[in-house]
Order: structure tokens, then C-alpha cells, then sequence
């Protein structure tokens, strides 16, 4: 680009800029509705189970989820005091 060039530039109005500010707020409005929908969707209470079947694989998933991340915990704890360990 050449410095004697000039480059046009777009002259903004004051009621383009408000009618920028409003289009904004307004998709800003948007996202956050549904961010409260997808939050709301996620923490929800489960429903009650329809049969003692599905009761009891929930109940086992949960087990399962939650000795899952014990045994990630523990895991990463290891490797992390390995890492920081004195040598000696």
C-alpha cells in the first residue's frame, strides 16, 4: 500500500451509531436467553423413573460417573506430585 494513497473512509451519523448500539443490545438480548434456556435445560431435575429397570441404571450410571472422575482425580494427582517430586 502506497502512503499516497488514501483510503476512504465511512462517515458515521449519530443515528447510525444508536441504530448500531440497538441492533447490538438487541443480539446481545438474544445470546442470553439462550444461554438461560441451554442452562436451565442442563440443571433441570431428572424425572422420575417410569419403571424400577430404569431406576437402577441410572443409579449405576451415576456410580459409574462418579468413580470415574475419583479415578481422573487420582490419576492427575499422581502425575501432578510427580512433576513437582524433588529429585534427590
Amino acid at each position: 500500500m502506497d502512503m499516497n494513497e488514501t483510503s476512504k473512509t465511512e462517515i458515521l451519523t449519530l443515528e447510525d451509531l444508536q441504530r448500531q448500539r440497538a441492533e447490538a443490545l438487541e443480539e446481545l438480548r438474544a445470546q442470553k436467553q439462550v444461554m438461560s434456556d441451554t442452562a436451565r435445560s442442563l440443571f433441570a431435575p431428572i424425572a422420575p423413573a417410569a419403571d424400577k429397570g430404569t431406576a437402577v441404571m441410572r443409579a449405576f450410571n451415576t456410580g459409574m460417573a462418579i468413580f470415574d472422575g475419583v479415578m481422573l482425580g487420582i490419576k492427575l494427582m499422581r502425575k501432578v506430585r510427580k512433576i513437582f517430586r524433588p529429585r534427590g
